[in-house]
């Protein structure tokens, strides 16, 4: 009786601890060093890492490591962290994913943390770095030497990095786009002739030192489009040349919003530079504010010009969005043709293979922005205060304006004609339009041609001839035509 007693006991116990087994399954796990061989065998061959044809390569579980997380040895691959999480113990020079000399390479959908370096790229080109988190490191994603060129960087979440979140060291030909980087010490950082690199779409945020910093880079590197909020300076560039700097927000809360020191002969216009404790400091710098006219300048929050005249050298009568007098910087910096509200861009589509925007300065709240091909139609809402003066200048690619309107078009407002003037240069047309504030739909159209007026005329004349006859009654004495000589 006592045996049969504890033998059930015995069971009981084992099949708790099956049941307990079953309910606290935890994901696999691999400490240490993985490495994906140039003959693309992984090493060792039991870590949470699976490939079916050599090219695709796939987290199974989370990676601990006390040195490199995952050294890539192959080129031509994807690796998908499907979610999963490299995770180091900060050694000094440990890097969670190691691109050293690789080539067409992706990394996305993985999480890296706790390294000297997240992602490691030396000597390495044709990469692309997209959809991962890269949080905890004391740099985020590291390119390195000359080499290391036409990598793409983007819609990666980098935050909270000791030190840099992207930085590139005699790295160029990169594209950095579409980034979420927020907290780190530098957001992006290009360093020592890092050049001819595009910066784009990014949001840089809550208290970098500096959202994009460049030392020593110089040849048109493009910062261009992204959003750069409460930091120490927005951007910063020190002994470096040659870059553009348009359509940018540098709004709200950097203490600067650029900053420029031995840099001189950077092109920097259609940013919106609102609201930053100092929108510029500059020294032994002399850089262009503006890209000339109508093209304009910035749009400054703290500059209280009027707009009454227009012109190059606004002297003729007819607002055009540009400020009568040009916004001071400095003795040696100035914005001749300062913007009068902020600048937004719209995506116009694809036109003979190239992407073009259509942009807007405006002080009204736009929406439901719309270019209609096949309507040959622009069409946008803008609201604003009720009763307030309203202003938007649209600016249109001549390809655009060409091809929709074979350059003759017309404005309504609400559905009616209203005027509107306009600016052409060598590259897009400018249409300035001015309203009272309320909420209204502006549709720019094509405009009949005058080939089409006689026979639109003759046809309506036609028509009511016929309406005419049709309604007319006839005489008692008539009598009908039989025809014959």
């Amino acid at each position: 009786m006592v045996k049969r007693t504890v033998s059930k006991i015995m069971l009981l116990l084992l099949l708790i601890g099956i049941f307990a087994l079953a309910f606290n399954i935890q994901p696999v796990r691999a400490s240490g060093t993985i490495y994906i061989r140039a003959d693309g065998s992984i090493d060792p061959p039991d870590a949470p890492i699976s490939t079916a044809d050599y090219v695709t390569y796939t987290l199974t579980g989370d990676i601990t490591s006390d040195a490199y997380g995952i050294v890539v040895e192959r080129s031509n691959i994807i690796i998908n962290g499907d979610g999963y999480t490299v995770e180091g113990r900060y050694v000094s020079e440990s890097k969670g994913i190691d691109l050293s000399g690789r080539s067409n390479v992706t990394i996305k959908n993985v999480a890296v943390k706790k390294f000297d370096y997240g992602i490691r790229l030396d000597g390495s080109s044709d990469n692309i770095i997209q959809g991962n988190t890269v949080t905890n490191n004391r740099h985020g994603i590291y390119l390195y030497l000359w080499s290391s060129s036409n990598n793409i960087v983007s819609g990666n979440n980098i935050t909270a990095n000791n030190g840099d979140g992207i930085y590139l060291y005699q790295s160029s030909n990169n594209t950095i786009s579409g980034n979420n980087i927020t907290n780190n010490d530098n957001g992006i950082y290009l360093w020592s002739s890092s050049n001819y690199n595009s910066i784009s779409g990014n949001t840089i945020t809550a208290n970098n030192r500096h959202g994009i910093w460049l030392w020593y880079s110089s040849n048109y590197n493009s910062i261009s489009g992204n959003t750069i909020t409460n930091n120490y300076s927005g951007i910063r560039l020190y002994k470096s040349t040659d870059n553009n700097i348009s359509e940018n927000n540098i709004t709200v809360n950097n203490w600067r919003g650029i900053m420029l020191s031995w840099s001189s002969d950077n092109a920097i216009y259609h940013n919106n530079f609102v609201d930053n404790t100092e929108q510029v400091q500059s020294e032994y710098s002399i850089n262009f504010w503006d890209d000339g006219y109508p093209s304009g300048g910035n749009y400054w929050s703290d500059y209280n010009g009027t707009d009454l005249f227009s012109g190059s050298e606004q002297n003729q009568s007819g607002s055009d969005g540009i400020g009568d007098t040009f916004y001071e910087i400095d003795a040696d910096n100035r914005d001749v043709y300062p913007l009068m509200a902020p600048f937004k861009t719209f995506d116009a589509g694809t036109w003979n293979g190239t992407a073009y925007n259509v942009d807007v300065v405006t002080n009204s709240t736009v929406s439901n922005f719309q270019l209609d091909a096949s309507q040959k139609t622009i069409s946008f809402s803008v609201s604003g205060s009720e009763f307030t003066a309203g202003f938007c200048r649209v600016t249109i690619p001549n390809i655009i304006i060409q091809d929709l309107w074979q350059g003759n078009y017309t404005v309504l407002l609400n559905g009616e004609p209203w005027p509107f003037r306009n600016w052409t240069d060598a590259t897009n047309t400018y249409i300035c339009i001015n309203y009272t504030h309320s909420e209204h739909e502006i549709i720019i159209v094509p405009e009949f041609p005058s080939a089409m007026i006689l026979p639109l005329f003759t046809l309506t004349t036609l028509i009511a001839t016929v309406l005419l006859k049709k309604n007319r009654k006839p005489k008692f004495n008539s009598i009908p035509f039989k025809g014959g000589t």
